[in-house]
């Protein structure tokens, strides 16, 4: 039965003519206090991006009217940041809040699985692969998230909720006042009992109280740049290459990331207020499937324009000896390192001919992008009326995606900690009562954040010394670390029995997320990765890995995976999620096959999720037949078994 869907309003659009309104100006247009801070709010978040916004929405969400929040945001506008890839447990959260697929995918990217290609540096020509599928459609989708639209799109969210977001504010940290930065406003005061630090790797409330702690050993580099999207993937050499994935070509020194995205940018922020605001009334209403329009409606109905690009970036090592003279690879460091390394290995450089650079595709002077040491931690991450979430606690590598992903646990931990918190000083006699009842209940988030960003820095060393020899990369880290991951909650997603169809609620959704953590939790998963970095760590980058490692490493590892599988902690369909593996584990290079849960648009080539009840292309509106809708589960399903 179709529901009646609301009509598409120019709200914002209307109201920045009207008024004369800036960009700025229209976004805090929307705000439940008005457009300027509120003397008062019970928590202030210096930042407004990702986590500082699903901290807003989690809060408000946990226990609706209990507090007052205002997220305080010094840029403009929502603006440009990398990190695009998610995994379920952001499409479990959102998905939580109502926002579904069928909505999601009209402004982002699919991501329907991981696609990882290991290089041999001395037989050029020849990798190994390790393939794992995404979530079947019916049930949940994944997503490659453009940051400027997926902020902005959690900025009204978090309005909807009562929540403030200021734009072109910023936090005074040796005041913590909030100052005006581009209205012109004088320095407002606003009386609160928490300061959430969510500036990301700037900490700038965490570095006040302690200094970063880096890890032992070698850190990581990264520098990219975004790139046209080919619509035929045909010419692209890599077997089993496909756009909807995310997809990583690894090798000694490091991995690349390539990842389609469908970009919004050079869009009047009031036009995208207003295609988003369609969106969340749609999900408000319940219109599903292919009465929700198109990619392409929506453009035409809010006159607005996109394209598909490649984000395209290489995260590397930071102990590799680079020519002295890079001169030849261009003329900025981002640039040069990146064509030394395309350069160096000729799979790599046939590769990028199926991509042209985008120059300056977010604005004067980001054509190329470089961040070093990226790797780090927050030694003290909460105290006297403030705490971290998201990277102020502590980054370690885009590889698996945990800048958003993994670290979402630590906002929504500290959302749900924070009503609990106010609860005990309510209920204490003074002062000194309430601040030791706050740093009791906050104990367990400080002890989460601080072993959260070791475990995840021992995974990330774990897989690039996997990257070191091909025979790791396919039969050691890809398949361990989903291995782990599933021990880690995502194997319960799969059974009728325990969740129900890839769906967390407000109850369940924090002992999963906090339980996770990409399996680099696991004590197995642990065992294992010290035995490969131990084995594999000392050996000098610029040599090979001997043959008897090699082997050591991969019985050792088999021999684990053994007993995991024995232990019957892991009964799902492995032979379904992956390519060159059976239900067992057992590494087979024969074995091609998996589920299949993407198809290629015949019309518009975007990559789109197999939906039995969606007849059309969420992109192009183009109708599609019943077997491009139909999921192909290879093998066959089983009565328990969701997938």
């Amino acid at each position: 039965m179709a529901i009646t869907a609301p009509a598409p309003m120019k709200t914002f659009t209307e109201r920045a003519a009207a008024q004369n309104l800036n960009e700025t100006e229209i976004l805090n247009s929307n705000n439940a206090a008005g457009p300027f801070p509120p003397p008062e709010s019970d928590v202030v978040l210096a930042g407004g991006g990702i986590h500082g916004l699903i901290y807003a929405i989690h809060a408000s969400k946990h226990k609706p009217d209990k507090i007052k929040i205002s997220v305080i945001e010094k840029n403009a506008k929502p603006g440009y940041k990398i990190g695009e890839s998610t995994l379920p447990l952001f499409s479990m959260w959102c998905k939580m809040y109502g926002l579904t697929s069928e909505y999601m995918l009209r402004i982002f990217g699919l991501k329907d699985g991981l696609c990882f290609f290991y290089l041999d540096r001395e037989k050029q020509e020849e990798y190994t692969d390790f393939i794992i599928g995404g979530t079947p459609g019916v049930f949940l989708s994944g997503y490659q998230v453009e940051r400027p639209i997926s902020e902005l799109l959690f900025t009204l969210l978090a309005q909807r909720n009562g929540v403030n977001v200021y734009h072109g504010r910023e936090v005074d940290f040796k005041t913590t006042k909030v100052q005006g930065k581009h209205d012109g406003k004088p320095t407002t005061t606003i009386d609160s009992s928490l300061l959430v630090d969510a500036t990301g790797r700037f900490r700038q409330v965490a570095s006040k109280n302690a200094s970063l702690h880096r890890f032992e050993g070698w850190n990581y580099d990264a520098f990219w740049a975004y790139f046209t999207c080919p619509k035929d993937e045909s010419n692209i050499k890599f077997r089993f290459y496909e756009g909807s994935n995310t997809n990583h070509i690894c090798f000694p020194e490091g991995w690349i990331w390539v990842i389609r995205l469908l970009s919004w940018e050079g869009n009047p922020i009031a036009r995208l207020m207003d295609m988003l605001s369609y969106l969340l009334d749609l999900a408000e209403a319940g219109v599903t499937g292919d009465q929700v329009p198109s990619t392409d409606e929506l453009a035409t109905m809010f006159e607005l324009k996109y394209q598909w690009v490649m984000s395209i970036g290489f995260a590397v090592r930071n102990d590799i000896k680079y020519p002295e003279d890079m001169s030849l690879y261009g003329t900025g460091e981002a640039e040069r390192r990146f064509n030394y390394f395309v350069e160096k290995y000729s799979l790599i450089k046939e590769f990028m001919t199926n991509f042209g650079l985008i120059e300056n595709h977010y604005g004067p002077n980001t054509t190329w992008f470089i961040r070093k040491s990226l790797t780090y931690q927050s030694p003290v991450v909460s105290g006297p009326g403030w705490l971290a979430i998201g990277d102020a606690c502590g980054f370690t590598n885009p590889l698996f995606s945990p800048g958003i992903n993994a670290s979402m646990s630590t906002s929504t931990f500290a959302a749900e900690l924070m009503h609990k918190a106010f609860e005990v000083a309510q209920n204490a006699l003074n002062p000194e009562a309430a601040e030791l009842s706050i740093r009791t209940t906050l104990a367990p988030f400080d002890d989460f954040a601080k072993r959260l960003i070791p475990a995840l820095n021992q995974m990330n060393r774990f897989n690039y010394c996997c990257f070191r020899d091909p025979r790791l990369g396919a039969q050691i880290s890809g398949v361990w670390q989903n291995l782990a991951s599933t021990i880690a909650g995502f194997g319960l997603m799969q059974k009728k029995s325990t969740v129900k169809k890839f769906t967390l609620t407000p109850e369940t959704f924090l002992p999963y997320a906090l339980n996770w953590a990409y399996g680099s939790m696991v004590p197995e998963f642990g065992e294992v990765a010290r035995k490969v970095i131990r084995l594999i760590a000392p050996i000098p980058l610029e040599e090979s890995i001997p043959d008897d490692i090699v082997r050591e490493c991969i019985e050792f590892t088999d021999c684990i995976k053994a007993a995991v599988i024995d232990s019957g902690r892991c009964d799902v369909r492995f032979a379904g999620m992956f390519r060159t593996f059976d239900n067992r584990l057992n590494y087979t290079v024969e074995k091609t096959t998996k589920d299949d849960m993407a198809h290629q648009c015949s019309s518009c080539a975007s990559w789109f999720l197999r939906h039995p009840e969606w007849k059309k292309c969420y992109s192009c509106g183009k109708k599609r037949s019943d077997a491009e809708a139909t999921i192909i589960w290879n093998p066959p399903l089983t009565e328990e078994l969701l997938y």
